[in-house]
């Protein structure tokens, strides 16, 4: 059998790669639907240090967030998560730094965090007293 760049009939092969990819694209969007974020991919848990403590008082939360989130992102997520209204968000990367043992030299890994501004009368219990 030849193959024919300029023929209308494609191989049956491609034809079933091109049904599978169809099939995943809908399995996708059963999944969640466009716009719609998934909190657990966004959301990876709460930074808590001294200076996230003070900023509690002044209704801010520091969270850890995945790599590629956006600000958009992680204030949908918050405001499913949480059922609070968010009124900023603001991103700051924490670079990565060398570490050694002895002789072994490594790295602690770099995270991205995010401090979340909540709108007056909103609230998050992160650490129950």
């Amino acid at each position: 059998m030849s193959f024919n760049l300029f023929k209308k009939n494609k191989p049956p092969s491609f034809a079933k790669a091109s049904e599978d990819k169809e099939k995943e694209k809908k399995a996708a969007e059963t999944i969640l639907p466009a716009g719609a974020v998934d909190t657990s991919l966004v959301l990876k848990g709460v930074h808590v240090t001294e200076k996230a403590g003070n900023l509690n008082a002044l209704n801010q939360y520091v969270l850890k967030v995945a790599a590629k989130a956006n600000k958009i992102e992680i204030k949908k997520a918050v405001e499913k998560m949480y059922g609070v209204r968010v009124d900023r968000v603001m991103i700051s990367v924490m670079p990565a730094k060398k570490r050694r043992l002895g002789r072994q030299e490594g790295e602690k890994s770099g995270f991205k965090k995010a401090i979340v501004k909540l709108a007056e009368g909103h609230k998050i219990e992160i650490m129950p007293k």
